[in-house]
């Protein structure tokens, strides 16, 4: 797999987190596809912000989302679970 750009990347993650449970909608406001975390939702325009930093290796996660999307706590753990699990179909 290559993530030559961010389209690229933004379809890989919505596509992990979906097979990881996660609810994959369009923005009512934005009209843009977005990770339902439960409380807090990350959209296509956040991701397409935290790329490539995101995926170079020792990035802080939590530090990154809160610079693009700030207060959504909750989306921390489930996208360092999905770049872990892109970062062993990408780089190995």
């Amino acid at each position: 797999m290559n993530l030559e750009n961010k389209n690229d990347f933004i379809q890989e993650v919505l596509r992990i987190a979906k097979e990881k449970g996660y609810t994959i909608e369009i923005g009512k406001r934005n009209k843009l596809e977005q990770i339902d975390f439960g409380n807090k939702k990350l959209h296509a325009g956040h991701l397409e912000q935290l790329f490539p930093e995101i995926l170079q290796s020792n990035v802080n996660i939590s530090e990154l989302i809160e610079k693009v999307a700030p207060g959504r706590p909750c989306s921390h753990k489930p996208m360092r679970e999905i770049i872990s699990e892109l970062h062993e179909k990408v780089f190995n």
